[in-house]
């Protein structure tokens, strides 16, 4: 059964592991390497196989990359937009594999399914993940969902979906005029309103736990999110709940 670790969630950085028997993968490195000394161990490093999935190249999910490449040596995955980026930074992305959109990748006993997420990067993607009989989707950082990414979650076990703001707290905010607009575009950030009415579409589908992600300190309140997750694990048949920033959050599924 493989098990979800949110190592973090949110604006300041992004890392969420899945141990599946001698595999672990990791769905972006935007941490320091030792907070993934804590789900790693010695062992793990020399007999078990290391994978990094990277949505896009942001700082709050790539910014531990280069020691988390030097120490654990993984396999890493990502569009070319995303690594011809990190290869300007000065990142060796030669043994990168180059995934694309819309195509389905088999590595061993699990299945990737990329798909495009609308957000202000080079070539960001999103991932749906297949185990066997069990299935996760990562759907954060998009300024709005297209139908397919409400089908990846409607057919997942688990959902990590972008809740990223409250919309009076973000317009209402301290931030300038020019973040707020990117924030609010298209390809911007999710809000929690946005967040709620794709858990809503979802009820009666095969998805059991619906986590929103990516919280913003700035513009968003832990308060508010308990109220809309209360909610939809009232009315929407499954359960919700969401991701605080640097709080541990860890499911079998």
């Amino acid at each position: 059964m493989p098990t979800l670790n949110v190592i973090d969630s949110g604006s300041s950085g992004n890392c969420y592991h899945i141990k599946r028997n001698n595999m672990h993968i990791f769905v972006d490195i935007g941490i320091s390497r030792y907070r993934v000394d804590d789900v790693l161990e010695e062992n793990d490093i020399k007999n078990n196989k290391i994978l990094l999935f990277l949505t896009h190249e942001h700082n709050d999910h790539i910014s531990g990359i280069t020691p988390f490449l030097n120490r654990y040596k993984p396999v890493v995955f990502a569009s070319e937009g995303t690594a011809d980026v990190l290869k300007k930074r000065g990142i060796n992305v030669s043994d990168f594999y180059i995934l694309n959109k819309d195509r389905i990748y088999d590595f061993e006993d699990i299945s990737v399914h990329p798909f495009q997420i609308m957000h202000d990067g080079a070539e960001p993607l999103g991932y749906h993940f297949t185990f066997d009989d069990r299935s996760i989707t990562f759907a954060t950082d998009l300024g709005h969902a297209p139908a397919y990414i409400e089908e990846y979650l409607s057919v997942s076990d688990i959902g990590v979906l972008e809740s990223n703001y409250e919309e009076e707290l973000l317009k209402n905010g301290k931030y300038p005029e020019y973040l707020k607009k990117r924030i609010l575009s298209s390809k911007g950030h999710l809000s929690n309103k946005e967040a709620l009415n794709i858990a809503a579409k979802l009820s009666g589908n095969r998805i059991k736990k619906l986590l929103f992600a990516h919280v913003s300190e700035e513009n968003n309140d832990y308060g508010i999110l308990e109220k809309y997750s209360k909610f939809a694990t009232k009315n929407f048949g499954f359960e919700t709940s969401f991701l605080r920033q640097n709080c541990k959050y860890g499911i079998s599924f």
